[in-house]
């Protein structure tokens, strides 16, 4: 079984009732606006952008199976744009998201505590366009009214014994405009020490290791011990490795699986779409 947040307060998906901490989180993404885009917005403005608590209630309730593309798609928690090896804009990935998100509440499948979608930006070691997709949603907050998007982005990080030191984790729910983050988000050029992860939690984030099975050296209790030490609490177990030749995904998948259950770990995924596509 993944590990399920606490909370204090549970917060409401309409962007009300927020808790102290996440009222906080709203205003830094107000602030963060106002200073790189000059744009002044209300706090109800921003209630299609996951607040920390939020994104943990989201993570607690989805199911596997409505992380695989088809009539039960729920979230992607792993897409790229143009800001890094992506073919989509912000304002592209967004316009496939609201269109996703209302045939979802359409069809009568989000009165299940869920929003009708929630998906991430997470380029490699870039936030441009998740700062982009925030001003955009700011400007017009009711034509995104059924999704939910979640900020992030896709680590790449140095520390682990030689000669596996790098590896990949997914940060997600933090706020991009964190000037700590600046270091992290060079893009390709970033050389990120596991040191540096705390910079992402403290932001508001969460990480989680990007597509295990990509990495089978690391598919032990010495690595899943070490992601824990650095606050990478998280795994994406529900990524979806369509590439992957289907025998060597039965065999490795339920190794992964069993190491995150024993080390506690929530899960998340996502399709790792580089195309025109968040599918």
């Amino acid at each position: 079984m993944q590990v399920m947040f606490d909370f204090n307060r549970i917060n409401s998906f309409n962007g009300t009732n927020l808790n102290r901490k996440d009222l906080s989180y709203k205003k830094a993404l107000q602030k963060g606006l106002k200073d790189t885009f000059d744009i002044n917005c209300k706090i109800e403005d921003l209630a299609s952008v996951a607040t920390p608590a939020e994104l943990k209630n989201i993570i607690n309730k989805l199911q596997s199976f409505q992380y695989e593309t088809g009539e039960n798609f729920r979230a992607n928690f792993h897409i790229h744009t143009i800001a890094s090896d992506g073919c989509l804009t912000a304002k592209e990935f967004l316009e496939l998201c609201k269109d996703w998100s209302e045939y979802i509440f359409k069809s009568g499948k989000s009165n299940d505590g869920l929003p009708a979608f929630s998906a991430a930006i997470t380029d490699h070691n870039k936030i441009d366009s998740v700062k982009n997709a925030i001003a955009l949603i700011s400007q017009n907050p009711d034509k995104y009214k059924n999704f939910k998007f979640v900020s992030g982005c896709e680590f790449l990080f140095h520390g682990y014994k030689k000669p596996y030191s790098a590896f990949e984790a997914v940060g997600l729910g933090f706020n991009p405009f964190d000037k700590n983050l600046e270091p992290l988000t060079k893009g390709f050029k970033s050389n990120n020490h596991i040191s540096d992860a705390k910079k992402i939690t403290d932001a508001g984030g969460i990480l989680a290791w990007a597509h295990p099975i990509y990495t089978p050296a690391k598919l032990n209790n010495d690595f899943f011990t070490f992601l824990k030490n650095n606050g990478i609490n998280g795994a994406e177990g529900n990524y979806q490795y369509k590439s992957f030749d289907k025998e060597y995904i039965q065999t490795v998948k339920p190794l992964v699986d069993k190491l995150i259950k024993k080390f506690q770990m929530f899960i998340t995924g996502g399709t790792d779409s580089h195309t025109k596509s968040i599918f």
